[in-house]
C-alpha cells in the first residue's frame, strides 16, 4: 500500500474551502431569516387599519355594555321592589289587612317599616347602620337580606359608605299622619281601603332621589304642582315604583322636571336651601304621580 504523505498546503486549501462553505451558509440563513421577519411584519399601512378596525370595534361593544349595565340595574331595582312588596303583603294578611306602617322621622322604629332615622350625603348613621332595619317590621319579609332596600342604580355614596336604602313609601300609604300640604286626598290604611284607586294603579314603594332622600316616608302633595319629596332617576331616565297588586315597573320620565334633577354627592337634603321641584300642574310626570299616589277623598 502507497503511504499518503501530508501535505500542509493542500491541507489549508481544504480549510479555507470548508470556512468559505460555512460562511455562505451562515450568511444565506441570515438573508432566509431576514426575508421571513421582514415579510411578517407589519406595515404602516396595515397597522393603521388594524387600529381604525380596532376603534370602531369598541365604538359598536362599548354603548352595548353601558345598556346591558343600566338594564341589570333595572332588573336587580324591579326584584327588590317585588321583594318589599311581597313583606308589605304577608304582613297585611297576618294583620287583619293593615298595611305595614309608613316610616316618618317622628315614628318609633320598631314600628315602622323601615326605622324612624334619616339618610344624607354625610355621615348619618342610618346611612349604614344595619340595626335600624334588623329591627323594623319588614326585615323577617325580606328574608334578613339587607339587599333589597336599595336600588342598584344608585350609586353615588355618602361619605360614610353605601347607603343601605334607596327605597321610600308613598306617604298617603300606611300612615295616619295626614299631612296639612295634602288635604282631600285619601290616606290608605288597609288593602281594602283602596277602592277608588286600584291596587293595580296605587304605588306602594319607589326610589327617591338623593335631593331629598332622609326617612323612609315619601311626603306627597296632590295640591301644589310639585314634588316635596322627589322620586329618583336612576333607571334609564326613570324610576322604579312597586304597586300594591304586586307588580313592579320601571317609570320613564318625560319632563326635565325629575329628568333634570342633581344626583351628585352633597347636592340635596339637609341643605336648607333645597326646595320642592317644580312641576306645574300640567306637567306630565306630575300629574302620572299624583294619579298613582292616591285618590280624592
Amino acid at each position: 500500500m502507497k503511504a499518503r504523505t501530508y501535505n500542509a498546503t493542500e491541507s489549508w486549501k481544504e480549510h479555507d474551502s470548508t470556512i468559505a462553505r460555512v460562511t455562505h451558509l451562515v450568511r444565506f440563513r441570515k438573508a432566509s431569516l431576514s426575508s421571513k421577519e421582514s415579510s411578517a411584519a407589519f406595515t404602516l399601512t396595515e397597522l393603521c387599519v388594524v387600529i381604525a378596525v380596532v376603534v370602531v370595534l369598541a365604538m359598536l361593544v362599548l354603548p352595548a355594555l353601558a345598556a346591558t349595565k343600566t338594564q341589570s340595574a333595572s332588573a336587580g331595582c324591579l326584584y327588590n321592589l317585588r321583594h318589599l312588596q311581597t313583606g308589605c303583603a304577608m304582613y297585611a294578611t297576618e294583620n287583619n289587612d293593615y298595611l305595614m306602617p309608613n316610616a316618618p322621622l317622628q315614628g318609633v322604629s320598631a314600628n315602622t317599616w323601615c326605622g324612624s332615622q334619616g339618610e344624607d350625603w354625610y355621615n348619618s348613621a342610618a346611612n349604614t347602620n344595619a340595626a335600624q332595619y334588623t329591627g323594623s317590621l319588614m326585615w323577617p319579609y325580606v328574608g334578613n337580606n339587607l339587599r333589597a332596600y336599595r336600588c342598584p342604580g344608585d350609586v353615588v355614596p355618602s361619605a360614610n359608605g353605601t347607603r343601605i336604602r334607596s327605597y321610600s313609601m308613598n306617604g298617603q300609604m300606611g300612615s295616619i299622619l295626614q299631612l296639612p300640604s295634602n288635604p282631600g286626598w285619601k290616606v290608605f290604611l288597609k288593602g281594602s281601603d283602596l277602592t277608588t284607586l286600584a291596587p293595580v294603579n296605587a304605588f306602594v314603594f319607589c326610589d327617591e332621589s338623593m335631593y331629598s332622600l332622609n326617612d323612609g316616608f315619601l311626603q306627597v302633595d296632590c295640591n301644589n304642582p310639585g314634588w316635596p319629596d322627589v322620586p329618583a332617576c336612576y333607571l334609564e331616565g326613570g324610576c322604579g315604583f312597586s304597586f300594591a297588586d304586586g307588580h313592579a315597573e320601571v317609570r320613564r320620565w318625560l319632563t326635565s322636571a325629575l329628568k333634570n334633577v342633581p344626583y351628585v354627592y352633597g347636592i340635596g337634603y339637609p341643605d336648607p336651601a333645597v326646595a320642592a321641584m317644580p312641576g306645574g300642574k300640567g306637567n306630565l310626570d306630575w300629574v302620572w304621580f299624583t294619579q298613582h299616589a292616591t285618590s280624592h277623598q
